[in-house]
């Protein structure tokens, strides 16, 4: 599924917008958050071997929001509502604030990357409303909820390489702000998080975290590559200033851009996650994780043993990374035989445990890769999309795979397919287009429910444009099927 687009270049004209009430539209879509045990969680071990006293039971709940959607990420804040980008193609998000038991469309208010648009704003030029003039002009939507205070941003790409579009919210979406220049010179695949400053660090003011945009650029060109450069905002999102350029570096080689979102640990250390696969020849350097402790302005480079699992990512991102909020740091990545291997640091990089492969027993991966997010010590979610060793790579399942002592030698893992065999996310198609999926989404709300964002198609049979219409397709694991956490 993973490909590299091309973009007409799209400028945009926007102004910095904040205190603007939302006006989600009036109709819902989406059913019942579909709980129960028909799609328990199953216990294990690293490399599949069974718990057979397991101490939880979990099962999978699910839910679509019934817009079409493509690379999905997801957020979920302390108020307790759910957003899943993008909705609509990617000129909205979709919103639950009942646990997924129905889904809004929502547009963002202000001035922002809309497909089909020559610039950044509906109301000064004409839109190509066609479905090829809204796949072919916005992508690459990027959904962030900063964990420690539920300020969420959301980033578009405007095309080719010019800039990114990027909105934020500080109060669950009562009100926005619009910002007029995010992560440039630089765009493709840009991705944001945020964290307490590190010592010595430059302090932020008016808000409580450094927040970080990672996009490509800007040696030699942007989306071609192979450089990697990051910005930092010392005021919680509303002007941003160069970090520092971790990619390309001698002390990394064969990692080129498209890397997926780096993390904040408690100490302000920045993690990126470097997949260095389709490039490096050397097996101890496949997988790789570039850190700063000076807020992106140096970087070193650690090299995540990989045993002799390999690694499969490809071009295009593959390799991810978590820090909980004891400091452990955890990469993921696709081993040789398409499984979600896990290496575990609880210093920082300079010891590892791993190479574990932690997905569902007799499940193998399918593209775009597992994604891991994690919260308190131990405890994190990985989401993925395969399917089962024995069957059809054709038909791709949903999986989430949680724990809740990751970071311990021996850790058990709950590990769930969230769709019902019968009714698979992806299957042959018979022509068309199918959605822009690139990446997925997977976060752990405030209230420790892990959560992911997938796409569902919805027809084998293109619709009248020549494009596979999707849904978003959203799931979590529960306490036994009964009450969510």
């Amino acid at each position: 599924m993973a490909h590299i687009r091309r973009r007409r270049i799209l400028l945009a004209g926007a102004l910095v917008l904040s205190g603007v009430a939302t006006l989600p539209l009036a109709h819902a879509a989406g059913g019942p958050s579909g709980c129960g045990g028909a799609r328990p969680a199953v216990a294990h071990h690293a490399g599949g071997a069974p718990v057979h006293a397991p101490t939880r039971h979990l099962v999978a709940c699910a839910s679509e929001t019934g817009y079409y959607t493509g690379e999905t990420t997801i957020a979920v804040t302390k108020q307790g509502s759910v957003w899943l980008s993008a909705a609509n193609w990617e000129w909205a998000l979709a919103r639950s604030n009942d646990l997924g038991r129905h889904w809004t469309s929502y547009t963002v208010p202000g001035p922002q990357a809309f497909p089909g648009c020559g610039i950044g704003t509906t109301a000064v030029s004409h839109c190509d409303t066609s479905e090829s003039g809204k796949y072919n002009t916005v992508a690459d939507g990027y959904l962030y909820a900063d964990p420690w205070t539920s300020r969420m941003f959301w980033s578009k790409t405007y095309g080719y390489a010019v800039c990114s579009s990027l909105n934020y919210t500080p109060d669950n979406g009562r009100q926005w702000q619009a910002v007029t220049s995010f992560a440039c010179p630089g765009g493709d695949y840009e991705k944001i998080a945020a964290g307490p400053p590190p010592k010595g660090g430059a302090k932020p003011t008016g808000y409580r975290d450094v927040v970080y945009g990672c996009t490509n650029g800007a040696a030699p060109t942007f989306v071609v590559g192979p450089g990697r450069i990051c910005y930092k905002s010392l005021d919680g999102g509303t002007t941003w200033s160069a970090a520092g350029q971790p990619l390309p570096s001698p002390l990394a080689p064969g990692c080129l851009q498209f890397q997926e979102p780096q993390r904040v640990a408690p100490d302000g250390t920045l993690y990126l996650p470097l997949n260095c696969a389709p490039l490096g020849s050397d097996p101890a350097g496949l997988v790789r994780v570039a850190i700063s402790h000076d807020e992106g302005l140096t970087w070193s480079y650690v090299s995540v043993p990989t045993g002799d699992v390999g690694s499969d990512a490809g071009l295009i991102g593959g390799v991810s990374l978590a820090v909980d909020r004891a400091g452990a740091v955890y990469v993921l990545w696709p081993g040789a035989d398409d499984k979600p291997y896990l290496a575990v640091s609880p210093d920082g990089g300079a010891h590892w445990r791993g190479p574990m492969m932690v997905g569902k027993p007799g499940v193998v991966e399918n593209a775009p890769w597992a994604q891991v997010a994690a919260l308190e010590s131990g405890h994190i979610a990985i989401a993925y999309y395969g399917h089962p060793s024995q069957g059809s790579a054709a038909l791709v399942n949903g999986y989430l795979t949680e724990s809740f002592d990751a970071s311990v030698a021996n850790p058990t893992f709950y590990s769930a397919q969230l769709n019902s065999s019968a009714h698979p996310l992806y299957f042959p198609v018979k022509s068309g287009t199918l959605p822009r999926n690139d990446y997925l989404g997977v976060t752990i709300a405030p209230d420790g429910t892990p959560w992911t964002g997938l796409v569902k198609l919805l027809s084998p049979t293109p619709d009248k444009q020549g494009y596979i219409q999707s849904t978003g397709f959203v799931a979590r694991l529960v306490d036994g099927g009964v009450s969510p956490r």
